[in-house]
């Protein structure tokens, strides 16, 4: 009993490393998820600069500020002119530039594919949200399992110390069993004790990524449908159809394809057309027009660079767009064989190891009680299937790891 008091005790002294909201309602993937896209502010970021870069595509292509000039000549007080003095007037000037060769159009081409750049863009988030959450997700629910076999084995491992002394002190057991199940009830307090930081870091990446605060009430995760791996075949399909990287890369390519036709413009001169109003004293007002072009043909070799500078862009985006469908192939294999290896293991957990490992434990105790096998085997048997259980959780959070890695490449975000 007083061992027992002690320890209650010392649980009570680690409840600091409880998940925050241990009293909270259950938590379910679908609940994280919508509130992912809800409260998420990476999210609103991403709207934000679509709508930013939607709004700077009204401002490109129109014709630039007119100029207005006010000038006099002939007397130093301002607009005075000089009477009898026919060179002395007041003049107006009005001046408008005007780009030729479609460069206006071309501005406006440019900016709408920025547009597309960063819808792309706003789609990859939520989507890299969405499977960052359901990992988070299921790395939180491994050390709620976790710590729930934790605490199942430590109750067995405190019934088979109550044995061991008791057979002790009848003289069938000898000391250093005792302080051997003591040794190893202490260190499952440690592992207890890591279990339940691990899980507070889980929750607070869960949290963070729906919008709360890091130490925000998390209820236990709640226990999902296993996920269905698809075959490659079908995942290979449309991978690169609907991964939104390789669809950046490509909206970018198309993007430098128009800047670069922007650059070639270059070469066009543009026209500035103006108007001139003079008065005079004594004399008839004047009215005139003025035209001015620029000549680009005298710095050839800057417009030469420019055109460079754009094919040399073009060419870095045509060849980001197949570096990436390389990576691609490399991420979704190295994610399905990850589920793959998991879901073989989980099912070798479930059918074999430890339904066997449950008998040679229950085996093993039964012959213990009546001093058929010494208390070595009986620990080594409660302690492997311990760590048999927390690997098949494990396993099981792995493969939901992995399909939602494959989700998020392939695109399919409603299945998990």
């Amino acid at each position: 009993m007083f061992r027992q008091l002690c320890l209650l005790l010392a649980l009570s002294a680690m409840g600091w490393g409880q998940a925050p909201g241990a009293d909270a309602a259950e938590l379910r993937l679908a609940d994280v998820e919508r509130e992912v896209l809800a409260t998420n502010p990476a999210l609103g970021r991403a709207a934000t600069l679509v709508a930013a870069q939607r709004a700077h595509v009204g401002q490109v292509g129109l014709l630039p500020d007119p100029t207005v000039t006010v000038s006099w000549m002939g007397d130093p007080v301002p607009f005075k002119v000089q009477d009898g003095d026919p060179s002395s007037y007041r003049g107006l000037t009005v001046m408008q530039m005007i780009p030729l060769g479609g460069k206006r159009a071309l501005q406006r081409d440019v900016a709408r594919k920025d547009v597309a750049v960063e819808e792309v863009s706003e789609h990859a988030a939520k989507r890299m949200l969405l499977t960052e959450a359901r990992m988070a997700f299921f790395d939180y629910a491994y050390y709620g399992a976790a710590l729930d076999i934790t605490e199942r084995n430590h109750l067995r491992l405190e019934q088979l110390a109550e044995i061991t002394e008791a057979r002790y002190r009848v003289g069938k057991a000898m000391q250093q069993d005792v302080l051997r199940a003591r040794l190893e009830i202490s260190m499952l307090l440690q592992r207890t004790a890591a279990l339940r930081q691990q899980r507070l870091t889980a929750a607070a990446r869960l949290n963070t990524l729906m919008g709360r605060g890091a130490w925000a009430p998390l209820g236990a995760a709640a226990a999902e449908m296993p996920s269905v791996l698809p075959a490659m075949e079908k995942l290979a399909a449309v991978a690169e159809s609907n991964d939104l990287m390789l669809a950046r890369e490509t909206r970018m390519g198309e993007r430098e394809s128009a800047a670069l036709a922007l650059s070639r413009k270059d070469s066009v001169p543009d026209l500035n057309v103006g108007y001139m109003y003079q008065q005079r004293t004594g004399m008839p007002d004047m009215h005139g027009m003025q035209f001015t072009v620029n000549l680009p043909r005298f710095h050839r070799e800057r417009v030469r660079q420019e055109i460079a500078e754009g094919e040399l862009r073009v060419k870095a985006a045509n060849e980001g767009a197949q570096a990436r469908r390389l990576e691609l192939s490399y991420e979704l294999q190295q994610a399905y064989a990850a589920a793959q290896t998991a879901r073989q293991m989980v099912e070798l957990y479930d059918q074999a190891i430890l339904p066997q490992a449950e008998l040679a434990r229950d085996s093993a105790m039964a012959s213990y009680t009546v001093g058929s096998v010494d208390f070595l085997t009986v620990l080594t048997s409660y302690t492997a299937i311990y760590s048999y259980q927390l690997d098949y959780h494990r396993q099981r959070a792995d493969y939901e790891m992995a399909v939602a890695r494959i989700h998020g490449l392939t695109g399919n975000m409603e299945a998990h």
